[in-house]
């Protein structure tokens, strides 16, 4: 049966993909930066995450009391409006503590969702009337609607600068068409029979 090992070789590409993608073109770590003072800023954070591990923003747009007169909200609301103008800004995910995660639980997470991702690409590409450069075409579209979906929503709302945008988009793309071409192979080489009949 071609099924499953069409499957787990396109996870493969995928997954190698995303390591080449993080730890050799390292085009994800070029957009990242320091703070000037990280002890700083860590102890800051610690003393300030008061919820633990999630994602904090700054400036927050508290909810004003339900007792609150409409000039206090309109006071709170304009304070808010004026901290989101003039900054910082910040949205980030952020554990004050210690972790518990390990690269190895780490690796087997990517090579699962790497899996899972294939497997229902697999199961899409089954269903279509189309030949090899079809398909691949198909996968390579699905990496761009992943780009779009995941992505421009943070570049939206949440300020990603446009050079990850590309960069996430790009990754989603080459990640999809690359592991589309393996699947391709097994999937794409014959119309079906619904095509056949025409």
């Amino acid at each position: 049966m071609k099924f499953i090992p069409a499957v787990l070789l396109a996870a493969l590409v995928s997954f190698c993909w995303g390591f080449f993608s993080w730890m050799v073109l390292s085009w994800h770590q070029n957009g990242m930066h320091d703070f000037k003072d990280e002890a700083a800023v860590a102890k800051v954070i610690s003393e300030n995450a008061g919820q633990g591990r999630g994602i904090y923003m700054l400036p927050y747009p508290q909810e004003a009391m339900s007792f609150a007169s409409d000039a206090e909200k309109a006071e709170q609301k304009a304070k808010y409006d004026k901290a989101m103008e003039e900054g910082p800004y910040v949205y980030a995910i952020v554990r004050p503590g210690k972790t518990t995660a390990t690269m190895a639980e780490s690796l087997i997470y990517s090579a699962v969702r790497s899996i899972i991702a294939a497997l229902l690409l697999a199961v899409l590409m089954t269903q279509l009337t189309m030949s090899y450069p079809g398909k691949v075409s198909f996968a390579a579209a699905l990496g761009v609607f992943v780009g779009i979906v995941a992505e421009v929503p943070d570049w939206i709302w949440f300020e990603l600068p446009a050079r990850d945008l590309v960069v996430d988009m790009a990754d989603h793309f080459i990640e999809w068409l690359l592991a589309g071409s393996v699947l391709a192979l097994f999937f794409g080489k014959e119309l079906n029979v619904r095509n056949d009949r025409r």
